[in-house]
């Protein structure tokens, strides 16, 4: 016997923990379904309150008496519709088994989509989704009366109808001309901006309303998410704020929850800063009788009344900017808690072609990639800190999107106990992460002369005793830091930014560069101003005096004598401040920046001719070709600029002085004001050809050639000849 009792024991232990596991199963059941459940009741109610009008025969006789008793009898309070009564009888949690409502048998796929057709030809804007949710309404409904079979027997007719009917809808759409998009529109970040300053100026409703709308927008996600975010899945890391979605919709068991979304702060436009507007909540409940409580939602109250309060507010705020609405081509209707989702990832992913990747956009907002997800794209935190950045409200193409947020940077332990000391009276730092609360404080007096000038005298949040006190304010913003991590003081402190991309630290680097240049604009004006005056006067001396520093005038020495003048008008300088930054160059590497030719100053210096130059036989046009653009294989200067004093040969001295007689006198034919030192090629090509005609002379020889076949020198002759014989 006490065999038998020593092994009936544990089973009996066995037994007991089975019935527990089984009592955990159902709850867990009906907790998975019950949102669900709701949402599918009316879909359900619309399908068997079509049945009971028509008397149809496939609705159980007995259920349908359990529904003329509803209908016909006494309604309760608050519960007018019929469909409301009718979700009573519906499976639900108070009662295991309920009457079947249907003769399974009976049930056919026109039965089903009878009364959805009906609510299509009543309303042609049913959309898609409505569809869909009613065929998982009515799918569930088989289910919880284990007719899982019949379900399966109409289930594939049911969709190819239903498929055939959203291939009709669409071409109906194609011909009609019917608006393409369903569902709601997503939010244009300028309507976003608008919303967020609006809603912040509430008086009561303002630092809910704001902040549920900048973390709805930042974080991506669905609306119910927001109403579940807790105090303590709140985190702060290096530059920016962790939330944690311990639960979604698209991640029922949780394994996702160890990924969180990265949230940064706006120091540019407070109104759409996400860490500022948490700040101001946090205040604004901190300074309420008990503050937040422990382990409740940030947002305090019933989930669904804070996604209820929220979608009042803004409505209310849609209403008033429907000017702005038509404007961009939407309607009041068209706005909602999911336009917010839809317009930061369209915002994110459109916003340039320096977007963040598809993958990790998707990843933030919870959006499924099957076949890829975890195995080929995972999860990357760099990624969703570059999309945390990016829906701030930092342009993705300058180099703001590198700004640190604003934060605190003491020096001392007393200025870091003051700053704490500080964070404690704002917020309850015994449920709110330290971190969280130094990082919000500090962008909420960052931008608190721009929140004094537009929030309301009796906003919440002058009520806190630290905002108040003028001296403790001024003492916190002497104590705050905002720029980039390559200053002095974030240096310092090692502050660095997170995801950021690398064309943002070339922008930032070329930001620099561009302020030492401007810098140095007003002194090269200035010394470019006096280069005339200086050149001229030099120039005068030289030509008066006939020589060069002691040498013939001559294109070198002349050359050098430039460039001497220039030297000491500490151009040099200039150019080196300009090659060099702020950096000096050592002294053995000094005379490597030195100014060397006229070229060094955008000048073009006079190219040296070649010893054995000698203007050749050519056409007229090709000479004047030579004298205003010169010659790539002997000398690449205008020939205009050839003196004889650099010519040697006597022989070649001559005939350069020939050709320049002539071309001299094309030039002197020219009307007045034609004439250009700097012009195209095609431009001096047409002052020639207005010319052309007075210098086409008769050879009067035998030999027959045309005027434009004379050579130069042939017209040079016969210009002389012409002119003895007038």
């Amino acid at each position: 016997m006490e065999e038998e009792s020593e092994c009936v024991e544990p089973v009996l232990e066995c037994l007991g923990e089975e019935d527990e596991v089984f009592d955990l199963v159902e709850e867990l059941q009906g907790s998975t379904m019950m949102r669900t459940r709701d949402r599918y009741k009316s879909s359900t109610s619309m399908f068997l309150l079509h049945l009971y009008r028509r008397n149809h025969p496939a609705l159980n006789p007995a259920f349908a008496q359990e529904m003329k008793k509803l209908l016909e009898g006494p309604r309760p309070r608050g519960r007018c519709t019929d469909m409301t009564l009718i979700r009573d009888l519906l499976p639900g949690y108070s009662q295991s088994r309920p009457l079947e409502p249907l003769l399974w048998e009976r049930v056919t796929p026109e039965v089903i989509l009878a009364p959805i057709a009906k609510l299509r030809r009543e309303n042609s804007k049913t959309s898609d989704s409505k569809i869909n949710a009613y065929r998982a309404a009515i799918h569930l409904l088989f289910k919880d009366f284990e007719r899982t079979s019949v379900w399966q027997a109409i289930a594939p007719t049911v969709s190819t109808i239903i498929n055939g009917w959203k291939k009709r809808i669409a071409r109906r759409r194609k011909e009609d001309g019917v608006e393409v998009e369903r569902g709601m529109s997503a939010l244009p970040f300028k309507l976003y901006a608008i919303i967020c300053k609006q809603l912040a100026q509430h008086k009561l409703t303002g630092p809910f309303a704001w902040c549920y709308a900048t973390m709805l927008w930042n974080l991506m996600c669905r609306s119910d998410n927001i109403s579940y975010i807790n105090l303590g899945h709140i985190k702060c890391k290096d530059d920016h704020l962790l939330l944690y979605f311990a639960h979604s919709k698209t991640d029922q068991e949780g394994k996702l929850a160890k990924y969180p979304r990265a949230v940064y702060a706006n120091p540019l436009e407070p109104w759409i800063c996400p860490v500022t507007a948490l700040g101001v909540y946090l205040i604004c409940i901190s300074a309420c009788v008990g503050g937040p409580s422990t382990g409740l939602p940030l947002f305090q109250g019933n989930q669904e009344d804070c996604a209820r309060r929220f979608r009042a507010c803004l409505c209310s705020e849609v209403k008033r900017l429907s000017a702005r609405l038509e404007e961009l081509g939407l309607t009041e209707e068209n706005i909602g808690t999911h336009s917010f989702r839809k317009g930061a990832a369209t915002y994110a992913s459109a916003g340039g072609t320096a977007c963040p990747s598809s993958s990790s956009i998707s990843l933030r907002a919870g959006w499924s990639q099957p076949g890829v997800e975890d195995t080929y794209r995972r999860f990357d935190a760099a990624g969703d800190e570059h999309v945390g950045r990016v829906v701030t409200g930092l342009r993705m193409h300058h180099e703001e999107l590198a700004l640190l947020p604003p934060t605190f940077v003491p020096t001392a332990s007393e200025e870091q106990e003051f700053i704490m000391e500080c964070a404690r009276e704002c917020m309850d730092v015994t449920k709110v992460n330290p971190g969280v609360a130094w990082t919000c404080l500090a962008s909420v007096i960052y931008h608190l002369d721009t929140l004094k000038s537009t929030l309301p005298s009796c906003h919440k949040l002058w009520s806190d005793r630290v905002l108040g006190d003028a001296s403790r304010c001024a003492r916190l913003q002497a104590l705050l830091f905002c720029g980039y991590e390559d200053e002095a003081i974030a240096q310092q402190h090692n502050l660095c930014a997170s995801g950021v991309p690398p064309h943002c630290s070339l922008l930032h680097s070329l930001e620099q560069v561009k302020g030492e240049v401007v810098k140095l604009i007003p002194s090269v004006e200035e010394q470019i101003g006096r280069l005339p005056v200086i050149l001229q006067t030099a120039l005068d001396e030289a030509v008066e005096a006939g020589r060069i520093e002691g040498a013939p005038i001559t294109t070198a020495n002349l050359e050098r004598t430039i460039m001497r003048v220039l030297d000491g008008t500490g151009i040099q300088d200039i150019r080196r401040l300009l090659v060099e930054g702020q950096h000096a160059l050592p002294a053995e590497e000094t005379h490597q920046a030195q100014l060397q030719t006229l070229s060094d100053f955008g000048l073009c210096p006079m190219a040296s001719l070649p010893s054995n130059f000698m203007v050749p036989n050519m056409t007229m046009r090709k000479a004047w070709q030579h004298w205003t653009s010169g010659d790539e294989r002997t000398c690449r200067r205008p020939w205009r600029s050839i003196l004889p004093a650099e010519i040697t040969d006597r022989k070649a001295r001559d005939r350069l002085k020939r050709y320049r007689k002539i071309m001299l006198a094309v030039q002197d034919a020219l009307p007045h004001g034609v004439w250009k030192e700097t012009a195209t090629f095609q431009d001096y090509d047409a002052m020639f050809d207005r010319v052309q005609a007075n210098f086409e002379f008769t050879s009067g020889t035998s030999l027959k050639r045309r005027h434009g076949e004379l050579s130069w020198d042939t017209v040079l002759r016969l210009k002389y000849k012409h002119s003895r014989g007038n």
